[in-house]
């Protein structure tokens, strides 16, 4: 693919926005989508044209404010520029991107980090297990950081200058429009590549050492095989985190013996790990911060139960259950 191809990338905005479009044709009459479909063939062309140019300034971002939640909002049309942005950055990533990390990869990602995880309890049989977890990753990048990690690994001034855009760009609120020194976007197209950047340091810090260590996004792993390893990757963590202004989340990070198992990416790793001996659950705080508990104890004996993959959660708590009411009864 040419880079930087304007017929190329009108041709990919088209099916982006042909995309979205399908899924909110049966939104309000006054909805954006309804407006930019009729005039697609104005706003596209021009923002693609921008960013040839290196002068796309995205639209100030919309936040809304709900009981349990903030959600910082890209106009439509930012959102089908900046995918078109990220594929022209794609082909950057294996020259600027650590190995390990395995986001970029998409859903796909996931399936090379139990891939890896697997080999890794087969083959080098590590006995320990730092699972870390940032504690509010993307509302706590701090702009310039992430801009000066910018500047280093890309030099074409354009590419810097029209992400430095999107990275600074003001959030317009009830209360007033705001420009934070901190924070991007949790769920815009390029999310994924600025935690890619901002974290490379911690990838790096893992690059040539006896362990096995994997990131998706904010989620952390490292397999070590000695205590005496574990201290050091932890005090290596610690002091990376610790210079991109970052902090470990305490309800969702662990370190220690990887005999009583783990839980990554929504798979747990049983305490006797054999092939096939993965489990695959729906990700709920509430039961994966608990460490992983493949048996449950009743007086009179134990009755192991195995997860299989076609259990849902809801039945698995049902079965939790049962066994709590027995054991109330034999006690």
């Amino acid at each position: 693919m040419k880079r930087w191809d304007a017929r190329n990338m009108l041709e990919t905005g088209k099916k982006l926005f042909a995309k979205i479009h399908r899924q909110k044709k049966h939104a309000n009459h006054n909805h954006d989508v309804h407006f930019m479909a009729r005039e697609i063939d104005e706003w596209l062309p021009q923002g693609i044209q921008a960013m040839i140019n290196g002068t796309y300034d995205p639209r100030c971002i919309k936040r809304h404010y709900f009981a349990d939640e903030v959600v910082d909002q890209l106009h439509l049309s930012d959102r089908v520029l900046q995918n078109i942005l990220l594929q022209q950055l794609k082909p950057t990533f294996k020259h600027v991107m650590n190995a390990n990390c395995l986001h970029l990869a998409g859903p796909t990602g996931v399936k090379y980090a139990t891939q890896r995880i697997k080999r890794a309890l087969e083959e080098d049989k590590p006995q320990y297990v730092l699972r870390a977890d940032i504690k509010s990753f993307y509302a706590s990048i701090p702009h310039h950081k992430l801009v000066q990690d910018i500047e280093k690994y890309y030099d074409d001034p354009k590419v810097v200058a029209m992400l430095k855009n999107i990275i600074t760009n003001p959030i317009d609120t009830p209360r007033g429009t705001k420009n934070p020194s901190r924070g991007i976007t949790l769920r815009g197209p390029l999310s994924q590549f600025f935690s890619g950047i901002y974290l490379k340091p911690l990838d790096d810090a893992f690059n040539n050492t006896d362990v096995t260590y994997i990131r998706f996004q904010d989620d952390c792993l490292v397999l070590c095989k000695s205590k005496r390893q574990l201290n050091r990757c932890r005090r290596r963590m610690m002091e990376v985190l610790q210079e991109r202004q970052l902090q470990l989340s305490r309800k969702k990070s662990r370190m220690g013996s990887i005999k009583s198992g783990f839980h990554f990416l929504g798979v747990d790793y049983l305490p006797t790990q054999a092939e096939g001996n993965t489990t695959a659950t729906h990700a709920n705080d509430d039961y994966i911060d608990q460490p992983v508990v493949n048996s449950l104890t009743m007086r009179g004996g134990v009755r192991q139960f195995l997860i299989s993959n076609s259990m849902s959660l809801c039945k698995l708590f049902r079965t939790r259950g049962h066994c709590e009411r027995q054991d109330c009864r034999y006690n």
